[in-house]
């Protein structure tokens, strides 16, 4: 980039020297090819003092006239002076030595051709100036605009792009960049993608087996043993469900399917799948409000992710409230935990993790994936204290629209 910006300038630099020497030369011929002429006042003066004829002469008093001392000086030893009006007319004076009166010549216009030939000099030059800078700077921008959409068009679409930027243009380099790192990312999603097939297949697999060999072998281990087992095999199940959700969402092989859903239809069925963690905690399920424009299956991730992490922290109680009105819906997940202090946002950020938890569980993805399905709906996450219940309170709410 450094070779290209220096070949811009000095570009710009011999350009305008051309363009600047080339109008000298325009105009030193226009000075040649202008006509000019001269006057003799002194002698046209020296008519009129003698009573000869001579036009455009008067003869004014001394006391009429009133000079600079420096002028008026001049005008006392004899010289002729000139004096320029305001519309640009020219007198000559010159003192009388026999009468004492003054000798005035003029109006005398002076030949404006020359200065008309050559006014339009100047706007033209700075003219063609910045023609050439536009001539030589529109094709950087020009590249610079399809460089951005071709940036833009990546970011909606992730796939190996074609450089069209051509190689002469002065940001050929960073067009080459951005195409090698586009190319760079897709190898890189294509590795995710399979690696996400991977946890998808390869890794239910093992654990279903798992699970097939501690039903065999129940009656022969203490109770402690195998329930320690199922809750290592439901967290690996958890976290591969999680990375899966994370995947889909984070690459956008999902598409928004909104439809028009009763809030209570969502609520039953979360009741009906967290009915098993009632005897830990008390889980409030309640809703209201108008139906609500939603992907349910994006929506109905975002809400387990909202209790799960409500389950890790709660001590008694969790309360889940859908509402809808006719312009937004807002789910809202209530728990009476610690709440998150002030580190609250930087959980919103994938893979990050609260360090002050009391158990180990959990892998910074739930309040991530909640915070893109919020996204895709055009609405926000937030955080806030708990009012009822004085935990964390966590909210989704989005415009209750169908249009995406």
């Amino acid at each position: 980039m450094k070779y290209q910006f220096l070949r811009l300038y000095l570009l710009l630099i011999l350009s305008a020297t051309i363009v600047i020497w080339s109008f000298n030369e325009l105009y030193e011929f226009l000075q040649l090819d202008t006509p000019s002429y001269q006057i003799n006042v002194e002698n046209i003066i020296e008519r009129a003092e003698q009573g000869r004829d001579a036009p455009t002469t008067t003869t004014i008093k001394a006391s009429a006239l009133s000079l600079p001392q420096p002028l008026k000086g001049r005008l006392l030893s004899g010289e002729v002076i000139a004096l320029s009006l305001t519309d640009n007319s020219r007198y000559y004076y010159r003192l009388n030595p026999k009468s004492g009166d003054i000798t005035s010549f003029g109006p005398v216009n002076p030949d404006d051709r020359h200065e008309q030939s050559t006014s339009f000099i100047i706007p033209l030059l700075y003219g063609s100036l910045a023609l050439v800078v536009l001539l030589l700077i529109k094709p950087i921008f020009r590249d610079l605009s399809q460089l951005q959409t071709s940036a833009l068009s990546f970011g909606s679409n992730p796939r190996k792009m074609e450089n069209t930027i051509s190689s002469h243009s002065a940001i050929y380099p960073l067009a080459s960049v951005f195409h090698r790192v586009t190319a760079q990312i897709v190898d890189f999603l294509r590795v995710h993608k399979e690696l996400s097939n991977t946890i998808s297949h390869e890794v239910r697999t093992p654990l279903a087996r798992m699970r097939f060999v501690i039903e065999i072998i129940k009656n022969d281990i203490p109770d402690i043993y195998k329930d320690r087992l199922n809750a290592d095999i439901d967290e690996i199940e958890q976290l591969a469900r999680n990375y899966l959700s994370f995947a889909r969402l984070e690459h956008k092989e999902q598409q928004l399917n909104k439809t028009r859903l009763n809030p209570e239809v969502l609520t039953q069925e979360l009741a009906e799948k967290f009915d098993l963690y009632q005897h830990k905690v008390a889980i409030t399920f309640q809703s209201s409000g108008a139906k609500a424009s939603m992907d349910e299956a994006l929506i109905s991730i975002a809400s387990q992710n909202l209790i799960m992490n409500a389950l890790r922290f709660a001590k008694k109680r969790i309360i889940f409230d859908f509402s809808c009105t006719e312009d937004c819906c807002t789910i809202t997940v209530e728990d009476d935990g610690p709440g998150f202090g002030n580190k609250g946002e930087e959980l919103f950020l994938a893979f990050a993790r609260d360090q002050k938890q009391s158990n180990n569980s959990g892998y910074g993805l739930g309040l991530y994936i909640v915070r893109k399905v919020a996204i895709w709906h055009q609405g926000t996450l937030h955080l806030e204290r708990s009012k009822t219940l004085k935990g964390a309170s966590l909210s989704i709410s989005w415009q209750n629209n169908l249009e995406d």
